[in-house]
């Protein structure tokens, strides 16, 4: 699967479109059928999201991937972070004490309610096309899905 085109890619850039998800709280899982455990728990929050790209992907190919999560491959396009411009980490630093450049957990409640509201999570949407099931991946820079969310 790495070195092999298995899949279609759209590439959405100016076109995004927001979705919301649900994450699971505990991330960096290697399997699908891991997050839908810990989302099925109740362990999970929901987060507004805007689609970079769509990689269509047959049964196969997402049984692989569903599988591999943590596992660089050619499929991840490194899409995921924020879509924050530069002005709006200006305005938030100097607001927040120069907040973007601790940890997100060391922000406080206020910073953190701000980001929340302001940013979107750039991600790829994965479908199957011979299922319909879908997920997203946040892959923050990365050739691997760090996080996965699951359709609200």
């Amino acid at each position: 699967m790495k070195n092999e085109k298995q899949y279609t890619k759209v590439k959405l850039n100016h076109d995004s479109v927001e979705t919301r998800v649900k994450f699971a709280d505990l991330n960096k899982n290697n399997t699908l059928e891991d997050y839908k455990a810990e989302v099925e728990k109740g362990d999970f929050s929901y987060q507004d999201v805007l689609v970079r790209q769509v990689v269509y992907v047959s049964q196969g190919v997402f049984d692989y991937l569903a599988g591999e999560f943590l596992e660089d491959n050619d499929v991840w396009d490194k899409v995921g972070g924020s879509n924050l411009t530069k002005e709006d980490l200006v305005a938030f630093d100097a607001k927040f004490e120069h907040a973007s450049t601790k940890d997100f957990w060391e922000w406080g409640a206020e910073a953190q309610t701000w980001f929340r509201k302001h940013s979107k999570t750039e991600v790829s949407k994965v479908v199957n096309v011979d299922s319909g099931e879908v997920f997203y991946a946040n892959t923050e820079g990365y050739k691997y899905a760090r996080y996965v969310g699951l359709p609200a």
